[in-house]
């Protein structure tokens, strides 16, 4: 099967001159680059790498359709980005296993444990390869002026090396997802993408940014959390 001119001719049918749609195609692209290049620092297969390439090629292809139709990417607000893209997957022909729960899973809090080993692992280096491109991306900056607290309850999580939820949000602002996106650090499953967050410094890059906005100390509490956690997880 060819996979790369599915998702071709299923991008086509989306207006490539606008912004969040190239944007979104972009990103893509990058987590490709990002869960090759994971792939190869455990020397997978050349079989399992062509398909780590081809399930991270997929795993948001169901945003296209959620901007095309609602001009926002908040599933909350729309349709679980992740069920939509297993949904158009199987609508394009695609039976792969693989594939079809990477697609599914990639966003979850956390993968569904009946998933057999291999697609937990490939799906693994997905979540971590798509984290990563978020993390870095400089579009995930505070640009909005509204005045936050940072909760006890989030501190906690850093504390904890816990995801936040979105529950957790009693704002619903840049700064909090600039927050809340810092904790995907410790959803991170290997070396090579704590590598890639080290090299980028936008663990520093990001609290400078907050606390900018948040007269806290505890900011700097998150920084050495982050910093250390990464530079523990690099020492394993």
């Amino acid at each position: 099967m060819d996979y790369e001119s599915i998702f071709n001719n299923y991008y086509q049918q989306f207006d490539d001159n606008e912004y969040w749609i190239k944007y979104k195609h972009d990103h893509i692209m990058r987590v490709v680059d990002y869960a090759v290049k994971i792939a190869k620092s455990l020397n997978v297969s050349e079989d399992d790498l062509e398909l780590v390439r081809i399930c991270a090629l997929f795993h948001d292809i169901a945003r296209f359709k959620q901007y095309a139709t609602y001009h926002c990417f908040e599933d909350a607000k729309t349709f679980d980005h992740g069920d939509e893209g297993y949904n158009i997957l199987k609508e394009l022909g695609i039976d792969n296993y693989t594939i079809l729960m990477s697609t599914k899973n990639h966003n979850k809090y956390k993968i569904d444990e009946s998933l057999d080993a291999k697609t937990k692992f490939i799906t693994s280096i997905i979540r971590d390869a798509d984290k990563v491109d978020i993390f870095i991306d400089l579009h995930n900056e505070i640009d909005d002026d509204e005045d936050v607290v940072l909760s006890d309850e989030v501190v906690d999580c850093f504390r904890n090396h816990q995801l936040i939820r979105n529950q957790m949000n009693s704002w619903d602002s840049s700064l909090f997802r600039l927050i809340r996106l810092l904790a995907f650090i410790f959803d991170m499953n290997f070396k090579e993408s704590f590598k890639i967050i080290k090299d980028s410094d936008r663990i520093n890059y990001k609290c400078d940014s907050i606390q900018k906005r948040i007269n806290d100390d505890r900011v700097d509490e998150i920084r050495n959390i982050l910093n250390n956690y990464v530079d523990e997880r690099l020492s394993d």
